[in-house]
């Protein structure tokens, strides 16, 4: 532990009651002789500025119990109007080695940073932020590893310009394994908008290598899009003049990304659009250089497909491979609800027979590349029960093979709040037996684009955050501790879109088109880290970082 001196507590109190969250179907409660003291905050202090069973350092005057609680008579209070910076905490001994669940009450009006952490023996502490909400919200630390019978938990709040949390019901858990969240973004057009002259800086305004900055603040993964080809002589079908920039996108470019995020030590999700432009649920056009089938037989030609997907998949992942950034994560497809390689692989209409086919040849060459390699199946809108059901259902019933559902959450495309989706995530993470990666995520730091027009997303649909910076931090601090709090760790994490297309020249969503993402990116108009990375700083997994904030 760094900087911190610890209060060891003979730990001998009951597990806390009333008022708790719920163990996990993965975790089960600690037994009363290593439970957390005093976490309900009942026992009575023989002094104001004391709790029982914590320790108290910062600012002191900025921590006391207060009445209620949540469902129970007192809780913790930290803030002030003013200046601060309070930690409050305790060292649990005595716990059989494993893996630990750390979870909390919690409800804020905001600070600059409040957070649960918790260390064991991973190395560094785990940390998830507390939600800006005034009801009462679980919060859940995950995947501390406990060696030696000893785990740190506690909550730090500080702010410059006042502030107030209030803590209830802490709980520790046995949990069934590891867990880390991934929390990364999109850098496909990270070396577009650099070549275009855009530079990246820190909060202090100091240049440096923008994923170095999101390294720093916690950022444990990248997503790459591969297209097969792109320029002016791989248009989209029908629209000449509808491409994407040459030497942008495709595997070289990828590749020299991947190494790049690599030398931070981040992970790889890499997107196949299997197309040379765009592809979502409307728009998969077959690659140009595999565009020869059309000159087939239905029959042949989906012959022919499935083995070109099948081939592609496993040469790629064998050359990201090969220069030691292995994909972690590879996705058949981007938003895929529709199906690959129109028109012979639509999801409905007599076609689905082929694109299961397809799906199969992309799953056995991502595996005879790597078969560690998970393979995502990525779908928008969140929070569409019938549209996951019936796809996925689709697949299962028809032997796809698959091992993480991706899912797109944007609250203004969705029209959802944080509640609203997490309730989704675990249900159909339980009814395929499947973890879920939350693919693309984006929210506006600025209400317009830095040429006066609206971009992407117009609003930020129903949740109760402005498009300031502030706004999106606070959005990204609820959404983190949401998905983290959905039981079982069945969500494993999130990728923003996009943190890094910041306003550069000539560069838009296809040549010729504006840039209507750079109101929502992780850096401002100019290129300087925003508020919004902070949220990957406070929800760092155990063993992520070694020093504390």
């Amino acid at each position: 532990m760094t900087g911190r001196r610890w209060f060891a507590v003979a730990v001998a109190a009951a597990i806390t009651l009333g008022g708790a969250p719920p163990a996990m179907a993965d975790e089960a409660p600690v037994r009363p002789s290593t439970a957390v003291l005093n976490g309900d905050f009942e026992a009575a202090a023989g002094r104001p500025d004391a709790i029982p069973g914590w320790r108290i350092s910062g600012t002191p005057a900025a921590a006391k119990v207060i009445a209620p609680g949540n469902d129970s008579e007192h809780a913790l209070q930290l803030g002030s109007t003013g200046r601060h910076d309070v930690t409050v905490g305790q060292t649990v001994k005595g716990l059989a080695d494993g893996y630990y669940t750390v979870s909390l009450m919690a409800r804020s009006s905001g600070q600059d940073a409040v957070y649960l952490f918790a260390e064991g023996s991973n190395g560094g502490e785990a940390r998830t932020a507390l939600p800006v909400r005034a009801d009462w919200t679980v919060v859940v630390v995950r995947g501390v590893r406990v060696d030696k019978g000893t785990l740190h938990l506690g909550v730090r709040a500080k702010s410059a310009a006042g502030g107030m949390s209030t803590i209830d019901s802490v709980t520790l858990t046995r949990a069934g394994g590891p867990y880390e969240f991934l929390q990364g973004g999109d850098i496909s057009q990270l070396n577009l908008v650099e070549d275009a002259g855009a530079t990246f800086a820190d909060e202090t305004g100091k240049r440096q290598d923008p994923l170095r900055i999101m390294a720093e603040k916690g950022v444990n993964i990248v997503r790459l899009r591969l297209y097969n080809n792109t320029g002016p002589d791989h248009p989209r079908i029908g629209f000449p003049n509808s491409y994407l920039p040459d030497g942008y996108g495709d595997l070289a470019d990828n590749l020299d990304l991947a190494r790049r995020a690599a030398r931070y030590g981040m992970k790889i999700q890499l997107t196949l659009h299997y197309s040379d432009y765009w592809s979502n649920g409307a728009i998969q056009d077959i690659p140009k250089d595999w565009r020869s089938v059309e000159n087939l037989p239905d029959a042949q030609a989906v012959d022919e497909l499935t083995s070109l997907v099948g081939n592609y998949t496993r040469d790629v992942v064998k050359k990201f491979s090969a220069q030691g950034t292995p994909v972690d994560y590879v996705s058949l497809g981007n938003e895929m609800q529709g199906g690959l390689l129109f028109p012979y692989g639509r999801a409905w209409g007599g076609t689905e027979t082929n694109l299961f086919r397809f799906l199969k040849a992309g799953y056995a060459g991502a595996k005879a590349a790597d078969p560690r390699t998970q393979v995502v199946i990525h779908l928008d809108d969140a929070g569409n029960y019938d549209k996951y059901r019936w796809f996925f259902g689709m697949l299962r019933d028809n032997g796809v093979p698959w091992d993480v559902i991706g899912s797109s959450y944007y609250p203004y495309w969705t029209q959802k709040d944080v509640p609203t989706v997490l309730p989704f995530f675990d249900t159909i993470s339980r009814e395929f037996g499947k973890k879920i990666l939350v693919t693309e995520t984006g929210f506006n730091w600025n209400p317009l684009t830095s040429y006066g027009e609206p971009g992407q997303l117009e609003n930020g649909g129903p949740v109760p955050y402005p498009d300031t910076p502030q706004g999106q931090r606070d959005f990204l601090y609820e959404l983190f501790a949401g998905l983290k709090s959905v039981p079982d760790g069945n969500v494993i994490g999130d990728l923003y879109w996009d943190p890094v297309m910041i306003p550069a020249e000539g560069v838009g969503w296809e040549v010729g088109q504006p840039n209507v993402v750079e109101n929502t990116t992780l850096f401002d108009f100019t290129g300087r880290a925003l508020p919004g990375l902070d949220a990957y700083l406070y929800n760092v997994s155990a063993g992520q970082r070694k020093t504390r904030p």
